[in-house]
């Protein structure tokens, strides 16, 4: 019987300042706060898992250092039930980090030194090492993946980590950047005839289709989507395109089925923005894994993202899934 979730991609220590708001070019603004923090897709997605009370195995793969942050992390995952035996360290390049600078009631806006996550590639796949099958591949963040995105004649490197998770009958879940790259669109169109579920935000959703997505009430344009999300399908996509904002969350099917769920959150409530998404990520995986019906599991995710808005962190301290 299969059951785990791999979290594979980048595995990083975020440092966050708090602002009023970003200085001016040669001017100076206070920091109002400050921590530090293990972050990237994998580590957030399964600390979020952890929190929400997943009780399959969690298992960490990606490339990282030989030094102060690499230790983090292995202290961070052993901290949250995630196995980290399968992250490759290398002595040679500093583990990968970043600064990001919140402004209240903004987005995030970062710095990001790649590091040992630029040696990340096919080898660190390390699925024939795992004795008990796991069920769900979580990749994340394409575009971002080092030598996983690079391409081999028309296919990137990751494809064929894609292709051997799904000779074991991994269900494969890809979630995005916002990294505006000019090849941003093909490395994502690259990997979708392997993907299940496409996971991007409203801003990653812009950058893969080349427009806006918001109606004039700010809200996701559903029968814009719709249209779109086509493209994605004939490009491969297996199951389903989701995409989540703050205030709206839709599930396009292959057969253009649209599912939407919405949760409004007083401005005074929002404590941080910072891994909103993550956590939806997180409630989504988990009600994948579960095989609860789409409803169920878009309303768990949402509520997910939604709770991490409320909390004054960037992974974890969700409560128990059942409570949300």
């Amino acid at each position: 019987m299969q059951g785990g979730v791999i979290g594979l991609g980048i595995w990083c220590v975020d440092t966050t300042y708090k602002i009023n708001k970003l200085p001016e070019r040669g001017t100076l603004e206070s920091i109002i706060d400050s921590n530090q923090c293990v972050g990237g897709g994998p580590s957030n997605v399964l600390t979020n898992l952890s929190s929400l009370g997943f009780k399959s195995n969690l298992i960490a793969m990606g490339s990282i250092g030989k030094d102060n942050n690499s230790t983090l992390i292995k202290q961070h995952c052993r901290s949250n039930g995630i196995i980290s035996k399968y992250l490759s360290s290398s002595p040679n390049i500093p583990t990968s980090h970043s600064l990001c600078m919140f402004e209240k009631q903004k987005e995030r806006t970062f710095l990001y030194y790649s590091g040992a996550n630029e040696l990340l590639d096919i080898k660190h796949f390390k699925l024939n090492e795992i004795k008990n099958n796991p069920k769900i591949l979580y990749v994340g963040y394409l575009s971002l993946l080092g030598k996983l995105d690079y391409f081999d004649d028309k296919e990137t490197r990751l494809c064929k980590v894609l292709k051997e998770a799904r000779k074991k009958n991994l269900i494969t879940i890809l979630d995005l950047a916002s990294n505006n790259i000019p090849n941003f669109q093909k490395i994502i169109f690259s990997s979708l005839p392997y993907t299940d579920y496409l996971l991007l935000n409203e801003i990653e959703a812009q950058l893969l289709f080349n427009t806006s997505l918001l109606n004039s009430n700010n809200q996701l344009n559903q029968k814009l989507i719709i249209k779109l999300s086509k493209k994605a399908f004939q490009k491969g996509l297996r199951k389903a395109l989701v995409i989540h904002s703050p205030l709206e969350s839709l599930y396009i099917s292959k057969d253009n089925s649209c599912h939407s769920k919405s949760i409004k959150i007083p401005k005074k409530n929002i404590k941080n923005a910072v891994g909103a998404g993550d956590a939806f990520c997180a409630g989504f995986i988990f009600g994948i894994h579960e095989e609860w019906d789409i409803e169920t599991t878009l309303k768990k995710s949402h509520a997910a993202g939604s709770a991490m808005m409320k909390i004054d962190s960037s992974s974890g301290n969700l409560p128990n899934i059942k409570n949300l």
